[in-house]
């Protein structure tokens, strides 16, 4: 090269932008197949953090820290809210307790599920009964007297269901995890399947610039100029795989905010589908794109040197 020592890198890192976006173009059959073989992978792991974070936002807004809720019968009478009003204030464990009318109960649903207005609508009636919240200190609530307590609050008249709020708040952080991990391994599988066929391309095509690369051997160019732009097509392969993968991802989460139309489903979008992944976490699909984009051509890259040692 005859470029002066300050100009040599952007130079040398020109040229290998240039080779590496020419091949790319030239074999555009074979790198989609790498593209899409990373982006189905990364998309796989994208939906299981999509539900996963949706299902941690929907337990963070509904959880009450230590909390249960004391249903009544929707027909109580005045009689049986006090007969339960005063069971709780004289429990110094339940005495920190809100009341929740109908009313009440009615407005705070419309509130929160905005998608499903329109079905409270439709109703002849309000569904919701009067209720207590109850606020609790940190209590054992594993422990046979708090078991006991709970227990006489539900034989006291007008009381329908006593529940308990950590519980499915538990279970469905349970769940989230679950997805988490299993999104992780089914996407770290197919992501290092799709390393893999990066892997294979860049070497179909060190194959077909063989007679190239040897040429630059002859005329003097060193290893890292021969084998940078196989490196960095990897890398852009990886790379268009993962903007695929959350373009497609985007396209999904819109879709299906879209067809949330009855009731079953607008529930679905409320709890699984209400945001999309946060943009750091879509910036890390991306960056695991050019991971993998990477690993595959050093892979091939490695080989193309070992047996050139041998």
């Amino acid at each position: 090269m005859t470029a002066d020592s300050g100009e040599r890198p952007l130079g040398v890192f020109g040229y290998f932008v240039h080779e590496a976006v020419r091949r790319l173009w030239v074999y555009k059959r074979t790198s989609m197949v790498a593209i899409g073989m990373i982006a189905i992978a990364l998309m796989t792991l994208g939906s299981f953090l999509l539900i996963s974070e949706n299902l941690n936002r929907a337990v963070d807004r509904w959880q009450g820290q230590s909390q249960i809720t004391v249903f009544l019968t929707r027909d109580a009478t005045p009689a049986q809210i006090d007969a339960a009003r005063s069971f709780l204030t004289r429990e110094p464990e339940l005495s920190k307790f809100t009341f929740v009318s109908r009313e009440a109960a009615y407005a705070k649903f419309r509130k929160h599920f905005t998608q499903l207005a329109p079905v409270l609508d439709d109703l002849d009636q309000n569904p919701f009964p009067p209720s207590f919240e109850v606020q609790l200190d940190e209590v054992k609530v594993n422990d046979p007297p708090f078991a006991k307590l709970v227990a006489g609050l539900r034989r006291v008249d007008g009381v329908d269901d006593v529940q308990l709020d950590w519980q499915w708040v538990s279970r469905l952080r349970r769940i989230a995890s679950v997805l988490s991990l299993v999104g992780l391994i089914a996407g770290g599988v197919l992501a290092v399947a799709a390393a893999f066929t990066i892997a294979n391309v860049i070497r179909l095509t060190m194959f077909l610039y063989r007679e190239e690369i040897d040429i630059m051997r002859l005329v003097g160019a060193t290893e890292a100029t021969i084998r940078g732009p196989f490196l960095l097509e990897g890398i852009f392969q990886g790379m268009c795989g993962g903007v695929l993968a959350v373009a497609l991802l985007y396209g999904l989460f819109r879709g299906v905010h879209a067809l949330a139309t009855g009731p079953a489903s607008a529930l679905l979008w409320e709890f699984l589908f209400s945001e999309f992944i946060p943009w750091p976490t879509a910036l890390a699909l991306i960056g695991g794109g050019v991971a993998a984009g990477f690993f595959g051509s050093w892979i091939s890259v490695r080989e193309a040197r070992e047996e050139k040692a041998g």
